[in-house]
């Protein structure tokens, strides 16, 4: 796995470090000292370089986390791993999360000679690989590629691709997590740059060309439902109670035409999108009449305001926000026979749950007064029925 060998890998220099002490120290000796096939020796950071990923991932920050080496007991040390770490946009937050790629060398005949030959290795993974994807229980499909080195297969699986490939007598896995519809193709293009940079005989060498680069980087859809329902779904809150309702509630008092609030919905992602609701989801009235009070003229007011909180895309979320909408105002008084559920709180406000509908309606007035103030209890609680039977 990546991230073993990334954490062997001080032990491993740690380890080759008095190798290459004592080469510093004899480099006057015979190129015939040179361990067999050293010079030929793959570089998976060589076959996976960091200006293939800035051509793929234009514009991204990437890191690279360095070589790891091969075993030592395999003979001559060679960088058999090597892994990037790229920094893609989310689509469901403003926020980038990682995303890894890296290139392995599975096996090379500098130091695999006496066994089987590098197509018979080949072939020998592919088989196990096929007996893996056939359990029932893995997510797992693998498909034969062309042009990459001289044979290759993909596997793909619900966190990413690996392209495993040969090239003459090198076997190597390009693994990239996935991201977007642009993974496999990129995983493709990885894979055979590195087929391209290496030549039987002679090892590394030059590719030809270029990677060909992306012009962006593509963000995937985010699939997630929305939270709220359909602007459709929403409620017309001036549709809910009428100022002849108002009127019948309020008789004493004059009422005027109410005022309408608009409203928008959010659906979230990375980049949050607003959609403007067609009805109203605040109704106002004003009920107002003069009075002698103490040898003065004053003007009594309450206020009557029905809005739409929420319409939720389920029930269980309509709950939950209801239940917070509660706790939020401090309602800790149940109010019965209104939809699913209904409370009133200190403010003279009754919420209201129906379905995936919550409705608040409240009357102000005579907060500095007891009397004024248990007539508009007594008054929302008339109109909150009125709402409550209107919606579905």
């Amino acid at each position: 796995m990546p991230a073993r060998s990334a954490l062997m890998t001080p032990l491993l220099l740690a380890l080759a470090a008095p190798a290459l002490a004592q080469t510093a120290t004899t480099t006057a000796a015979p190129a015939a000292s040179e361990p067999a096939g050293a010079g030929q020796a793959p570089d998976a950071c060589r076959l996976l370089p960091q200006a293939d990923l800035e051509a793929l991932f234009p514009g991204r920050p990437i890191t690279a986390k360095g070589p790891t080496l091969s075993p030592i007991h395999r003979g001559p040390q060679y960088a058999e791993s090597c892994m990037y770490s790229v920094k893609l946009p989310s689509p469901t937050s403003k926020l980038d999360h990682a995303r890894f790629a890296s290139l392995t060398v599975i096996r090379w005949d500098g130091v695999a000679k006496g066994r089987e030959t590098p197509a018979q290795a080949f072939a020998s993974l592919k088989g196990t690989r096929e007996k893996v994807a056939a359990d029932p229980r893995l997510t797992l499909k693998l498909e034969p590629l062309s042009g990459i080195g001289d044979e290759a297969f993909q596997e793909t699986n619900s966190s990413g691709v690996v392209i495993r490939a040969r090239k003459d007598d090198l076997i190597y896995a390009i693994s990239l997590d996935l991201y977007s519809e642009q993974t496999a193709p990129n995983a493709l293009a990885l894979a055979k740059q590195a087929a391209a940079r290496w030549r039987a005989g002679t090892g590394m060498v030059d590719a030809p060309q270029q990677i060909a680069a992306n012009s962006a980087v593509t963000v995937p859809a985010d699939t997630r439902p929305s939270s709220v329902a359909p602007v459709e779904q929403w409620p017309d809150a001036c549709a809910l109670l009428t100022p002849a309702e108002v009127k019948a509630a309020f008789p004493e008092m004059s009422v005027g035409e109410p005022r309408k609030l608009m409203g928008k919905i959010t659906h979230e992602s990375r980049e949050n999108r607003q959609e403007a609701l067609p009805n109203p989801i605040g109704c106002q009235f004003d009920a107002k009449r003069t009075i002698e009070k103490d040898g003065k003229r004053t003007v009594e007011l309450n206020q009557i305001q029905v809005s739409v909180r929420n319409v939720a895309a389920n029930e269980e979320l309509s709950k939950r926000w209801f239940q917070s909408a509660i706790k939020v105002s401090d309602a800790k008084t149940p109010v019965a026979g209104l939809g699913d559920e209904a409370a009133l709180d200190i403010m003279n406000r009754i919420h209201i749950r129906k379905g995936l509908t919550t409705v608040d309606v409240r009357v102000s007035g005579g907060e500095r007064d007891q009397a004024l103030h248990d007539q508009a209890k007594a008054r929302v609680g008339e109109l909150a029925k009125i709402v409550a039977s209107r919606l579905k």
